[in-house]
């Protein structure tokens, strides 16, 4: 579990085959700064995409993929938005609830963070086993406290709380195919340049008829953007509504998200643009090509 915690006893982590080998989609020629795959399928589709549009739509502007830096880990977890971001979080974990299995399940939250979705998630389905990866120790450490007791108020409640937690690429997930009946992610693409093979490996490892739930910031059009960051963003301040004005301008439109999808293997999956958000939901696994409602 790379030091962070354990995993809970008589279980273990499901781990792939492939152990080391480039995940789906990688190339050994990929920037190796961003580890993203020097070959992208969608590449193509999306320039023509992002041509044609961007008179309606500003560039998107990449920022930094995994949030290592201390400060910027304190604020996510710690700032003074922190009730507006557990509003959020509570509202993403009751979406999360009302789609998923019933009874036991294996959960996979895919780039974490702090885990307080999960640690959510963990406290209303103690049935559910559930891991949690990101690739930034910072985050989960910076969320290990709360954690720590959450398990201990289930403990007293005489309930379990199945949460792990891993770092961990998600371009390389250490679990078998087919492992989980669900996976989730919430705002995870925009960190990516090219998303490829994060979705190619979600699609893996959920088993056939399971389910998928994804969360990511929109992009809106270069007239709104403004607006756009001042309302969303009205509950920040200081580092944090630096961090967001900066998410905001790397996350995709609907458009690019619809292509990148029709070329994975989560091909199939329905995008619905939500306020902010961009959701894309599967399952049973899709197949065929992906539709934006």
């Amino acid at each position: 579990m790379a030091g962070i915690t354990r995993a809970w006893q008589g279980d273990t982590i499901p781990r792939g085959p492939a152990g080391g080998e480039p995940a789906q989609g990688d190339s050994a020629q990929g920037d190796p700064a961003r580890g993203d795959s020097a070959r992208s399928r969608h590449r193509p589709r999306l320039d023509r995409v992002t041509r044609l549009h961007g008179w309606w739509y500003p560039p998107r502007v990449l920022e930094p993929e995994v949030m290592d830096g201390g400060e910027e880990a304190a604020a996510y977890i710690g700032s003074a938005a922190q009730a507006h971001l557990a509003r959020l979080d509570a509202g993403w974990a009751e979406r999360i609830l009302a789609a998923g299995p019933r009874g036991p399940a294996r959960v996979l939250d895919v780039g974490t963070g702090g885990a307080q979705i999960p640690a959510l998630l963990a406290g209303r389905r103690p049935e559910w086993r559930i891991w949690a990866v990101d690739r930034s120790g910072a985050m989960l450490r910076e969320g290990q406290g709360d954690l720590s007791r959450k398990a201990a108020a289930a403990r007293l409640r005489a309930r379990p709380f199945r949460l792990s937690l891993a770092e961990a690429d998600a371009r390389q997930l250490p679990f078998a195919e087919d492992a989980f009946d669900l996976v989730v992610s919430n705002s995870l693409l925009h960190h990516l340049a090219d998303p490829t093979a994060v979705l190619d490996e979600i699609a893996r490892v959920v088993r056939p008829g399971g389910r998928v739930l994804l969360r990511d910031l929109r992009r809106p059009p270069r007239l709104t953007f403004d607006p756009h960051v001042a309302w969303h963003g009205r509950h920040y301040g200081g580092v944090m509504r630096r961090l967001y004005e900066a998410s905001v301008a790397a996350a995709f439109t609907p458009a690019e998200i619809e292509i990148i999808l029709r070329h994975t293997g989560l091909a199939g999956t329905v995008v619905h643009a939500e306020g902010p958000y961009l959701v894309v939901q599967a399952g049973p696994r899709f197949r065929g090509s992906a539709m934006v409602r």
